[in-house]
């Protein structure tokens, strides 16, 4: 095929399907690493060759080895072009601690998976929470995913510091909005995103999903030369089976670049028509102004119960203004008004939320 057309092919890929990019890459990745041990069985057949002086059979084998060198630079050469930034390849799904897992997830129990078990950076981590990984063989427990990307990036600079500073002004290191390492703290209203390494005066950006964290660290461990398959992750619970209804809702006719409104109504629309289940507790803060102040940075509560036999227009005002939606939504079979006031500043804070139902 025309290079031309491949490199078109790449650039359409990335804007328009940038999940299929990654998982092009990620196989890719693959390939490359099964090449690594094609090349290093081929140098130690060199190696043979030279040591029994058969000299005849050394050049071809020579020229075997160049010639997966050359394959290897031509992947590596379409991962690059095909890596998507790591804001955009999906929505950040922020950890929750275990003790409020415990209070939230019925039977708790079921969801908890081997810890002994090994998984590998080419895994979906989506709704799946990790307890430790291992780094040059050795295990190091850890709280959350955002505890295992501070820790891995705490080793590579005990490795080597100077590389790892280098990495602060590295292009490959910067997101279009963001950049993963810097030298300020970042605070926003919607709280902390980044962390200090523990001997560097660098902080990591954090404010990233399982997915994205796992991509990154699969960068750090390019830019060292370290085989991405000689690090692995121990999770301690799998909770996808209960993202399954959340997933049906949230991946049809729901569009992020929609205005927000739009896309919020459209969101508690599909929540409503599914008949998702919220707990008790989350119903009842969802109907509290400090708990839609805190979460979502709303001025009014999320969610206000409907009352039979009261005109709608006069449910929905606060004072004399309309700050609810008409449409009722129905949630754990009792009836709500969603408001409306909703603005770009909320967002983010949204999607966290929605994400993570």
């Amino acid at each position: 095929m025309d290079e031309n057309k491949i490199n078109h092919l790449i650039e359409y890929t990335k804007m328009c399907h940038p999940k299929d990019a990654v998982d092009i890459s990620d196989g890719l990745d693959i390939l490359n690493m099964a090449l690594d041990g094609l090349r290093e069985n081929i140098n130690l057949t060199l190696s043979k060759l030279l040591k029994e002086k058969n000299y005849t059979e050394v050049r071809e084998v020579t020229n075997a080895s160049e010639s997966v060198a050359e394959i290897q630079n031509l992947i590596d050469g379409y991962v690059i072009m095909l890596e998507v930034p790591l804001e955009n390849d999906e929505k950040n799904e922020y950890e929750e601690s275990a003790t409020e897992e415990e209070k939230t997830i019925p039977n708790y129990g079921d969801y908890v998976v081997n810890d002994a078990l090994s998984h590998n950076l080419y895994e979906d981590f989506t709704h799946k929470k990790v307890t430790a990984f291992s780094f040059e063989g050795n295990r190091y427990e850890a709280k959350d995913w955002k505890d295992v990307l501070v820790q891995t990036c705490d080793l590579l600079a005990d490795i080597d510091s100077d590389k790892f500073y280098l990495l602060v002004n590295d292009p490959v290191m910067k997101g279009r909005k963001i950049a993963y390492f810097g030298y300020e703290s970042v605070v926003t209203n919607n709280g902390i995103k980044n962390c200090q390494m523990k001997n560097l005066d660098v902080y990591v950006w954090t404010n990233l999903s399982a997915n994205q964290i796992r991509n990154l660290i699969r960068k750090l461990l390019k830019k060292y030369g370290i085989r991405i398959s000689d690090f692995y992750v121990y999770l301690r619970a799998d909770y996808t089976a209960l993202h399954i209804d959340r997933l049906s809702i949230s991946e049809k006719e729901i569009h992020n670049d929609d205005k927000i409104g739009k896309y919020v109504r459209t969101a508690m629309r599909k929540i409503s028509n599914s008949r998702y289940e919220f707990s008790l507790n989350e119903l009842s803060a969802m109907q509290s102004k400090k708990w839609s102040k805190d979460e979502l940075g709303l001025d009014y509560p999320m969610l206000k119960p409907y009352k039979e036999g009261v005109v709608t227009s006069e449910q929905i005002k606060e004072g004399s203004y309309r700050r609810y939606w008409k449409e009722i939504f129905e949630f754990n079979n009792k009836k709500f008004f969603v408001t409306s006031q909703w603005f770009d500043r909320n967002r983010e804070n949204f999607e966290n939320w929605f994400t993570n139902l």
